[in-house]
């Protein structure tokens, strides 16, 4: 069974957004404690850390898996309906206004009618390796 891993790509505008996050918290404790400080920052670096690294794609056999927070959801390649590149900042599972739109044949795989949108770096690569897998994927332009 072979595995392919697909990293997310990661904009600009999210390391803008954890500077932003370290000026917050040291213009807020301005006149505390200077470990108090140093403490909310390091919270702050990990949850960012985890945001950003716990998230990637696998192509395993007939699975796609998409990691989240380092938690696995296993969706069937076979239910793929169509695949489209898309730019968006919808709440999902990417790091990237550069996105990959999934739908699929069957609603029970999502439990919603919305798309599955994920950003891995080569999309074109993982929207071909999808292709390989499931010919009947309709690729919409």
């Amino acid at each position: 069974m072979e595995k392919i891993v697909y990293r997310s790509r990661i904009d600009w505008w999210l390391m803008s957004v954890i500077f932003f996050a370290f000026i917050v918290v040291f213009v807020a404790c301005i006149g505390t404690y200077w470990w108090l400080s140093a403490l909310y920052g390091v919270l702050i670096l990990f949850l960012f850390v985890v945001l950003m690294c716990g998230c990637w794609y696998e192509i395993e056999g007939d699975d796609l898996l998409v990691y989240q927070f380092f938690r696995p959801h296993r969706f069937p390649i076979a239910k793929i309906k169509e695949v489209k590149k898309t730019t968006g900042y919808l709440a999902t599972a990417g790091m990237s206004s550069r996105r990959v739109s999934i739908r699929f044949t069957d609603r029970s795989v999502l439990k919603s009618s919305m798309p599955l949108e994920i950003s891995p770096k080569d999309r074109d690569g993982f929207i071909t390796r999808l292709m390989e897998i499931n010919p009947a994927i309709r690729q919409i332009k």
